[in-house]
């Protein structure tokens, strides 16, 4: 049993359809010139005879003697070739360390929320613990649940229906941008909140043009008078779930409370869609909850997820 080194067409065959875009060869060969090599790996087992016996793929980010999956993205891990049972992952994650130490690599590795893959992803992280991962962090990560059968306002907190009741008193329009003016125009929006709250803004309007070359993405504008007062970009990144890259409202419309009803467009648009997920992402900061934040995405209706996040240091051998 061992882990091996694949090109990028080879694993993009082996792997070609994981549980989220952010595992894809292709996508992860988007961002090469951040690091100094983008590296694909395979895990194939004894009782495998060839290359269509891989179990376990994944993607890093090689800088110096660090590995990170992801290292571009909000989320990394294993890929899946096919249905895995538990002793599979067992055997591909405990051999791992070894892999990595031979290396002389420092491994990073961030799960995706459980939501993406249940099964597969609750055995993965199983395995990390008891094959002697380090827990780097955990983070807190929010999404809408179109399962759940529940209507939208049986979600709210009361504070939370009372703001959406005001929002609904003002003209507002809500529509997906599909011009460069109008995408351009969403990114303003949210590039003005970013630094209104000082929260950094790590993708700029090219990269995201550069990154629809492999992935869907969708910008959407609610408009008052004309005016873009908040915005959302989401990500097409699995069959049956959208994420939320970016969303917000521009400074000084606060009390019009825009937000309130992005958040209730976005649950009527995506649950028309017919996704199970809209992933809204993480509410913390390397696993420090922002308790506003939390409290928010909870009060318009999103449920919390755990994101874990391990490290392995192989720089000292075995």
């Amino acid at each position: 049993m061992a882990w091996i080194e694949l090109n990028s067409n080879e694993y993009a065959m082996e792997f070609a359809s994981p549980h989220a875009c952010y595992l894809r060869a292709d996508f992860n060969l988007l961002n090469s010139e951040k690091v100094d090599a983008v590296r694909f790996f395979a895990f194939v087992s004894d009782a495998d005879s060839n290359e269509s016996g891989f179990r376990l793929g994944f993607v890093v980010g090689e800088k110096g003697d660090e590995w990170d999956t992801p290292y571009s993205a909000p989320f990394g891990g294993f890929a899946c070739a096919k249905g895995v049972a538990t002793d599979d992952i067992d055997e591909a994650i405990f051999a791992l360390p070894t892999f990595v130490a031979a290396s002389r690599k420092k491994l990073h590795v961030t799960f995706s929320p459980a939501f993406y893959s249940q099964n597969f992803l609750t055995k993965c992280v199983s395995s990390m613990f008891r094959a002697g991962f380090a827990m780097r962090y955990v983070e807190i990560n929010h999404a809408l649940d179109f399962t759940d059968p529940r209507p939208y306002e049986k979600r709210l907190w009361n504070m939370a229906k009372r703001n959406l009741k005001q929002a609904l008193k003002h003209p507002y329009e809500f529509r997906e941008e599909t011009t460069p003016e109008g995408m351009a125009a969403c990114y303003e929006v949210i590039r003005k909140n970013r630094v209104h709250r000082g929260y950094p803004l790590k993708m700029s309007l090219e990269a995201l043009k550069k990154t629809s070359a492999v992935v869907p993405i969708h910008y959407y504008s609610l408009n008052l008078n004309g005016t873009p007062v908040a915005s959302s970009v989401v990500y097409n990144v699995a069959p049956k779930i959208a994420q939320v890259i970016y969303w917000g409202d521009a400074p000084g419309f606060e009390e019009c409370r825009p937000m309130n009803l992005l958040a209730f467009k976005m649950f009527e648009l995506y649950k028309s869609f017919g996704v199970d997920y809209l992933d809204i992402g993480i509410s913390t900061e390397f696993g420090v909850p922002n308790v506003g934040l939390c409290a928010f995405k909870e009060s318009v209706g999103c449920f919390a997820e755990l994101k874990y996040s391990f490290d392995y240091d192989g720089t000292k051998g075995v």
